[in-house]
């Protein structure tokens, strides 16, 4: 038996559960890295279906973004997911 077929449903898709934090949306660095290093996909396009490459991460304040864009030729959607939210500092007395 085989591996069901992917229907795409607009709106649906994004970052694959395995590369994301237990519980939370927030991204996995650990195994996105990985994937971004043998060149495996990340997850399916939200627009089209299609499937997500993983891109380098970068920094923006104190938060990591991981880009990922589709591979689908006609769409090449580009998407970015936020890792960890740092936590706040607190005052010191």
């Amino acid at each position: 038996m085989g591996q069901a077929a992917l229907i795409h449903v607009p709106g649906r898709g994004g970052i694959w559960p395995r590369y994301l934090l237990p519980g939370t949306r927030a991204i996995n660095a650990a195994p996105w890295m990985h994937a971004l290093a043998v060149g495996d996909l990340v997850g399916t396009c939200r627009k089209c279906g299609g499937y997500l490459k993983p891109g380098q991460p970068y920094r923006v304040d104190r938060v990591d973004w991981y880009p990922a864009i589709c591979k689908t030729v006609g769409c090449r959607w580009e998407m970015a997911a936020a890792g960890p939210k740092p936590k706040k500092k607190g005052r010191t007395r």
